[in-house]
């Protein structure tokens, strides 16, 4: 499993600058709902499920304003929706700001590092304890429990008017992996990060 793997809908960002709106679950709306804001419907070979696409061109208020219009006609077939994206909160006018924290998920870890000690208050408010470099979650913390903690301590940080990052690892949308083989088993799935505004909210 990965951290995009356990909402019906997950709102991330590739290093590259793309925003992407990946389907967990058929949502027979969505592809409509999507593409009438611009996003471009994909299925990479392999993956099992949708990917839309909004290119690095519209980062930013477009990406911010498109992606909210988007996830509140959604809202009305799935409240299971993780955002996990950085190109929806930053003025493409301007220089990428250094985030307050910027999270790291590779694999089944995710780490954290910390600029201010307002930030470090935060992450160790959410489970997070410091190592000689970073910030980590304990060893062997289940990995919805990991996403959820992630999504609280950026929405705490937020509250305080303090940037994070949530790097997933893609370099760009051809990194996006697999659906994972589904079994019997259902997985419970960490609080969702809070409804966007209306437009999304940006830094």
């Amino acid at each position: 499993m990965a951290f995009i793997d356990h909402s019906d809908v997950v709102i991330g960002s590739t290093d590259d600058g793309h925003t992407f709106v990946l389907l967990n679950r058929a949502i027979p709306p969505a592809q409509r709902i999507l593409t009438d804001q611009g996003f471009t419907a994909r299925r990479p070979s392999g993956t099992g499920r949708p990917l839309y696409l909004l290119p690095p061109a519209y980062a930013g208020e477009q990406a911010n304003t498109r992606t909210g219009e988007a996830m509140w006609t959604l809202f009305n077939h799935t409240w299971d929706v993780t955002d996990l994206s950085w190109t929806t909160r930053w003025n493409p006018d301007e220089p990428l700001p250094e985030p307050d924290v910027h999270f790291h998920v590779s694999g089944e870890r995710v780490t954290a590092t910390a600029r201010t000690d307002a930030a470090r208050h935060i992450l160790a408010n959410h489970g997070f304890t410091p190592t000689r470099d970073r910030y980590t979650l304990p060893a062997g913390t289940e990995e919805t429990r990991q996403l959820g903690a992630v999504v609280q301590a950026e929405t705490a940080l937020y509250m305080e008017n303090l940037g994070a990052r949530i790097g997933l690892g893609f370099r760009t949308p051809d990194d996006i992996p697999a659906a994972p083989a589904r079994t019997s088993s259902h997985t419970a799935t960490p609080p969702a990060a809070p409804a966007p505004d209306r437009p999304r909210r940006t830094r």
